[in-house]
């Protein structure tokens, strides 16, 4: 099994010292919102840093403060929580902030400060996605066959002779940094088992001749330290179905990924593959839908060509 831990990648960050303010820039439903944005923040330099990752930090810390002081979240949506304002600030940080600059202020043995400028420009219908990312980012647990189930219930030409149910095959779980793990292989097993259209097995040596391929890969995970009580974790999950012979099929690409704040006295390794099961289990729900309402469509159509 592959430590979680070394997998994830580890920013240290400790307590910062910030103040913003931001220039308000007017903007209709239908057009874009734009906030000119400043910032002040400080961080300690630790024992391991090279000469930048303070200021990096600091940078960070900067981007962050200046986004939930400009209001533009609040001024929208005054009801969120703080752990909900600090998710969606990060994802317009990382998506939605332009012309990022920055001047050191000061820079001794101690820590370091920064002052930071940007632009944030981004859609009214952008910024209630990323809410509605937030509010929908907890949903409620689902197997894969349950999904599968209810799709059954509406199809009417189902898999019911053996020679029409397809072999699926689950691979190892590639790691973003190129490490591969089988541990989450019987828990992909248990998710896309049930389905009336297809077998599940995870046999190496049924790889070359099963009719579908899942691979999974965790193509993201990254964990930072928001202060001395609260880290941050980004883990993006992607799937694909693939086939070597089926010449009609186009392949499927499910990608779930999410933001999620916790305590820093928790287990990092606990918490990143509780959130990795919780992102599978969506990724492998859409999948299984997708993969049964194609294979229902090819007997469907196997069955009118030979009226």
């Amino acid at each position: 099994m592959v430590n979680l831990r070394q997998v994830l990648l580890c920013g240290v960050c400790a307590l910062a010292c910030m103040s913003a303010k931001a220039n308000f820039a007017t903007a209709a439903d239908n057009e874009i919102l734009t906030r000119f944005v400043e910032a002040e923040a400080c961080d300690d330099r630790q024992p391991n840093d090279d000469k930048k990752t303070a200021e990096n930090r600091a940078v960070d810390k900067a981007s962050i403060s200046a986004v939930k002081l400009s209001g533009l979240i609040q001024s929208r949506y005054p009801g969120l929580t703080a752990s909900a304002l600090d998710i969606i600030s990060y994802r317009i940080i990382d998506e939605y902030m332009l012309n990022v600059k920055h001047d050191v202020t000061i820079d001794d043995d101690s820590h370091v400060c920064v002052k930071l400028k940007a632009t944030v420009e981004i859609m009214p219908d952008e910024l209630a996605g990323l809410v509605r990312d937030y509010k929908n980012s907890e949903p409620q647990e689902f197997q894969a066959a349950e999904v599968a189930e209810k799709v059954n219930e509406n199809t009417s030409f189902k898999a019911n002779k053996l020679q029409d149910r397809k072999l699926l095959y689950i691979e190892n779980m590639t790691m973003w940094n190129g490490e591969v793990t089988d541990h989450y292989q019987d828990f992909l097993t248990g998710l896309f088992s049930g389905s009336d259209y297809f077998y599940v097995t995870d046999a190496p040596d049924a790889r070359d001749y099963a009719d579908y391929i899942v691979s999974p890969s965790l193509s993201q995970a990254v964990v930072d330290r928001i202060d001395n009580e609260h880290h941050k974790m980004k883990i993006n999950i992607e799937l694909a179905v693939t086939s070597s012979h089926d010449a009609e099929f186009s392949g499927i690409g499910v990608s779930q990924n999410h933001f999620i704040l916790f305590a820093a006295d928790k287990d990092e390794q606990e918490i990143a593959d509780t959130l990795v099961r919780k992102l599978l289990t969506r990724a492998a729900g859409e999948a299984v839908q997708k993969l049964d309402k194609y294979i229902s469509k090819t007997i469907e159509d196997k069955f009118r060509n030979n009226k």
